[in-house]
């Protein structure tokens, strides 16, 4: 590659759309060049706000030569097909999370990206938070001895006018997937996986309790990491106002509480080593009320650099799917009351 910065696109100018947009001004060898948003008066002012062009369509910026790398903010129902039609024209692309809302999906988003000689990326920016690092080398260290309970807790809150808003998608199976769970508490159980390894079974119950929409805003699961672990997740986003989500690692030598952005205990059995140069320059160390975009600016810093090089840049895919499959696997115990088993036998779940 050059050393021109590669130039962005991104697609859908929402909320997430926007947060791309800001994490990107910030990053070294990339500029954002086009927004995509059909909607021309959001797409119109999200461009004016960066100064650059607006696209009506997919179409009309993937015929940009200046994009080389397009970034889906979309709803999540929208990414295999967007992706496709990225791949074939020879562009990157980077996901939000979820990857995809089936695995079938996924495999597709991968293997078209593999054919047309172009990586694909998925966006879980958490991992890029310092403190998650820190958290994730102590455990491969052993600081904590063995790993027996851990659990990720997202308990949020979110108004009628938010499942309402960018034409009601959220919610939905078809475009979002589900809802508290592959919506919002992904992030976290991404986390657990990150931290600790693949799952061997979970159960779990969901219900819709607090919005009118098709999926569920509560749920809670039980898992079974191959370590032995056990685990709990639970994600409502029908609570009457935030709390920060939080993930705690309990083993028989320490424990530690990831709170929001910030190490809220830390109990380690014996001294750290220091992260790594790599490590330090791959994070961001942002504080709870900091920019929400930082750890997508860490992420994006990183894939423009494997990019650079011919690297996949993270989070590589398969990754994502062990997410999506975990989310899925989670579903399917909650719809037919019994315990699951991963990996789940379909492929087009």
């Amino acid at each position: 590659m050059t050393d021109r910065p590669l130039g962005f696109g991104v697609v859908g100018a929402g909320t997430i759309g926007a947060q791309h947009a800001a994490a990107l001004r910030g990053v070294e060898g990339a500029t954002l060049v086009a927004v995509c948003e059909p909607r021309v008066e959001t797409g119109q002012r999200l461009a004016a706000e960066y100064g650059v062009e607006w696209c009506p369509d997919l179409a009309a910026l993937l015929a940009r030569s200046d994009v080389q790398v397009v970034v889906l903010a979309t709803p999540s129902g929208l990414h295999a097909g967007q992706c496709l039609e990225a791949a074939e024209a020879g562009k990157h692309v980077v996901a939000e999370k979820p990857v995809a809302t089936t695995l079938a999906d996924t495999d597709r988003m991968r293997e078209a990206c593999r054919r047309a000689g172009v990586r694909l990326a998925v966006v879980f920016q958490n991992r890029f938070h310092r403190p998650a690092l820190r958290l994730k080398r102590a455990v491969e260290a052993g600081l904590f001895g063995r790993i027996v309970l851990a659990g990720a807790y997202v308990h949020w809150s979110r108004s009628r006018e938010y499942f309402a808003a960018s034409g009601g998608w959220r919610g939905t199976w078809v475009m979002d997937g589900g809802g508290a769970l592959i919506n919002q508490s992904i992030h976290y159980l991404d986390l657990l996986l990150w931290i600790l390894g693949p799952i061997a079974r979970v159960t779990g119950f969901t219900a819709t309790l607090a919005h009118p929409i098709q999926t569920e805003d509560t749920v809670s699961a039980a898992l079974v990491f191959q370590s032995g672990a056990l685990a709990t997740v639970q994600g409502s986003t029908a609570l009457h106002r935030d709390r920060p989500a939080r993930i705690e690692i309990h083993g028989q030598e320490g424990s530690a509480v990831l709170e929001g952005r910030r190490l809220a205990i830390w109990e380690p059995g014996r001294a750290e080593a220091p992260l790594s140069a790599a490590d330090l320059e791959s994070t961001c160390e942002p504080g709870d009320e900091d920019a929400f975009w930082l750890g997508h600016q860490a992420q994006f810093r990183a894939i423009v650099q494997a990019l650079r090089r011919g690297e996949q840049p993270p989070v590589d895919p398969l990754e994502a799917r062990h997410a999506l499959e975990a989310v899925l696997a989670i579903y399917e115990a909650a719809r037919n009351g019994r315990q699951v088993t991963l990996p789940l036998a379909s492929a087009t779940a």
